[in-house]
């Protein structure tokens, strides 16, 4: 069995090979069947088209999942996520840290210390090694406890 072309879509056979159907007759068949309409070069017709959809873009804006945006707070966020900026921020600690280790010699005391104090106490990073404490504590916690 072929493809073949109905005035309202196009039957595909799922044994058929698709290098058989025709760009045009899909195409074809999706206009007739949506009853879409070929813009002429009108510049009119495009641009009450454009602004159509301009219109509806501001309208309904698309919206970021909480997980996806790095700007939302950490209480807005699914634990997996808060799980993974958990590692991503003491991985960006120990790099932080290596830096100043390596640049240790150009800087002054005072500018090592504070570099290091900064690489933890960043403001995005605040939380996440608070979690970070809360960890060890648990696990200095279970040591102690079990000698």
């Amino acid at each position: 069995m072929a493809a073949t072309t109905t005035p309202s879509a196009i039957v595909i056979d799922k044994n058929i090979d698709l290098k058989d159907v025709k760009p045009e007759d899909i195409y074809n068949s999706i206009k007739e069947s949506s009853q879409l309409i070929e813009l002429s070069n009108d510049s009119l017709q495009q641009k009450e088209l454009i602004d159509k959809i301009n219109i509806f873009l501001e309208k309904y804006k698309t919206r970021k999942i909480p997980d996806e945006d790095p700007n939302t707070p950490w209480i807005h966020l699914s634990l997996k996520e808060i799980f993974r900026k958990t590692i991503q921020t003491a991985i960006d600690i120990i790099n932080d840290i290596s830096d100043a280790i390596s640049n240790k010699e150009l800087i002054s005391n005072s500018e090592y210390r504070r570099s290091i104090f900064m690489a933890f106490t960043a403001r995005d990073r605040r939380i996440y090694v608070g979690i970070w404490l809360i960890v060890f504590s648990f696990i200095l916690y279970f040591i102690d406890s079990s000698a």
